[in-house]
């Protein structure tokens, strides 16, 4: 989709608002089609994480506009024009994108990191990494294997360093580059993880098809600086998040290493972090 500015912001008649983690959102539109849709999505995207907010006009400070003419589908953030396309499925894909980046950009009490997480026997194994690195698939193939599912996009971690489920169905884009799909933890034989827990281990991996694992222990520093940029928290409120960051470095192993097909790389990573032993004389 291409972008563009506009010179004066949008005003729209029609609104629906809700909040997720703190941070109110007030959809805008002229069109109650437009809202409709973007309200079933906000249900896809959050799940139980969002609740509606009663009065959607007041005081609400992110604000995302949708409007459609001249069979172009136009997004507006804070009243000003930042997307436009003719392609209604690729809008309401981005605008799901930006809703979820807003959210976890300006989350209350929280910290969002850019990163698969899977729940194994009580404790968290999280991927970071940015899009096409090759975290989602290796997120699903964990699933597959018995790990409890609880996010393909961002671990979310409350004041103590624990990770909480982030309710979003995965996405997938398998290794041999087909098309992208989005499938369910049932979906792939798995359950989702419900409660909150402490963080095992942080694994900064990312796939290439001859790529051998070769593991690093990162000491708790360096983990941290390898968080920082996949951390979206970091921007608004660096303090807070770095406090959280180190809780979870001081407590969890952090590994890095190239790795080769997720299929086969899942139940070996299961069995490496379960080997306690010999992640013990590896620090």
């Amino acid at each position: 989709m291409s972008k563009a500015r506009s010179l004066k912001p949008r005003d729209f008649g029609k609104r629906f608002s809700f909040e997720s983690f703190g941070v109110p959102v007030c959809l805008e539109s002229d069109q109650q089609s437009l809202l409709d849709k973007a309200a079933e999505l906000v249900g896809t995207a959050f799940g139980n994480k969002a609740s509606i907010v009663p009065d959607a006009a007041a005081g609400i400070e992110h604000r995302f506009g949708l409007a459609a003419e001249n069979g172009q589908f136009t997004l507006y953030r804070n009243g000003f024009k930042v997307d436009s396309g003719p392609s209604e499925r690729n809008f309401f894909s981005y605008l799901n994108s930006m809703l979820r980046l807003e959210v976890a950009e300006y989350a209350e009490g929280n910290v969002f990191v850019h990163a698969g997480v899977v729940g194994w026997k009580g404790s968290a194994i999280v991927l970071p990494g940015i899009s096409f690195s090759g975290k989602s698939t290796l997120t699903a193939e964990l699933v597959r294997s018995g790990a409890e599912y609880y996010s393909d996009e961002y671990a979310v971690l409350d004041k103590n360093g624990n990770v909480g489920p982030f309710p979003r169905l995965l996405s997938i884009r398998p290794e041999d580059g087909s098309g992208e799909k989005t499938v369910s933890a049932e979906d792939l034989g798995g359950v989702r993880g419900t409660a909150s827990i402490p963080v095992g281990m942080v694994l900064f991996t990312q796939f290439l098809s001859d790529g051998k694992w070769n593991p690093e222990v990162l000491p708790p520093g360096t983990g941290i600086m390898e968080l920082i940029p996949n951390t979206l928290t970091m921007r608004r409120d660096p303090a807070f998040s770095l406090k959280v960051l180190d809780l979870v470095a001081q407590r969890a192993i952090m590994v890095k290493s190239l790795r080769g097909d997720a299929r086969e790389f899942a139940k070996f990573l299961l069995d490496f972090f379960d080997n306690k032993s010999k992640l013990a004389k590896m620090t």
